[in-house]
């Protein structure tokens, strides 16, 4: 009886650890593997968040830019133009 009972521990103690190592690094969905991609998601939400920021930000400025008062200040501002017998000195 004491010989069953050790047999039955030694194959359920086997049995389990193959699995484990089965679950944790052999098999296609493993841990590790999930860790991984689950890592790659977080830094995906990440970069998503970051573009859809700069959509609304851009969105914005193309709205803004088809005002003709605004686009004379950005072009004033951004690419130093000026109209004719204007002088312009840049302050820095």
């Amino acid at each position: 009886m004491l010989l069953y009972t050790l047999k039955n521990n030694k194959l359920f103690i086997i049995t389990l650890i193959v699995f484990v190592v089965l679950v944790t690094f052999l098999d296609k969905n493993s841990l590790i593997n999930n860790w991984q991609v689950r890592g790659k998601i977080r830094d995906l939400e990440q970069q998503k968040k970051f573009y859809m920021e700069k959509i609304a930000e851009d969105s914005l400025m193309l709205e803004n830019l088809k005002d003709n008062k605004f686009l004379e200040k950005y072009a004033r501002e951004n690419f130093y133009m000026k109209r004719k017998n204007e002088t312009i000195y840049i302050v820095k």
